[in-house]
């Protein structure tokens, strides 16, 4: 019963930090929004997609993995954007957004490890390279506070990108 409803949280997440990446014109959160996509995509599948065909699963599979391949191209539109308009990503938003969810993600590795949602302990990894990622993404603030450039912000964005690389792959295989 809670997967679908941990699907439409990570819809919901994917729609705020996406409608924070472009207000904050932030590369790095840009990135980390996708991983949204793919719990979304994976929750769809862990709940509904076990009475589907494999035909089905794997036509699900192929939808998936293009609307998470969509906003990664974005992700190099966003970067070359930043470096052509010399607009630099605004570190407070970008800071909070990173922090909040470098929270989140400690809480839920606390609750798991205590065994609340025991259904998560599968996850533990992935949430624990998203709480990694977050800090990436806080630090990524810090620096570009401290530089002025946007360079910072991108390279975690290729750094969060190369790590979420494999999200497609993911989905195709589950």
């Amino acid at each position: 019963r809670s997967v679908p409803l941990l699907a439409a949280a990570n819809l919901l997440f994917f729609c705020l930090e996406f409608i924070l990446a472009i207000e904050a014109r932030s590369a790095s959160l840009f990135a980390d929004s996708i991983a949204f996509l793919e719990g979304a995509s994976v929750s769809v599948l862990l709940s509904s997609g076990r009475n589907w065909s494999m035909p089905g699963r794997e036509a699900f599979a192929r939808f998936s993995r293009t609307i998470i391949l969509i906003p990664t191209c974005f992700l190099f539109w966003m970067i070359a954007a930043n470096y052509y308009g010399a607009a630099i990503p605004s570190a407070a938003p970008l800071a909070a957004t990173g922090a909040v969810l470098l929270l989140t993600n400690i809480a839920c590795l606390a609750m798991c490890r205590h065994g609340k949602f025991p259904h998560l302990a599968g996850s533990l990894s992935d949430v624990r390279n998203h709480a990694i990622l977050n800090a990436a993404v806080v630090l990524a603030a810090f620096l570009t506070w401290i530089s002025g450039t946007m360079w910072p912000d991108a390279l975690v964005a290729l750094g969060i990108l190369c790590v979420n690389a494999s999200a497609a792959e993911h989905i195709w295989l589950a």
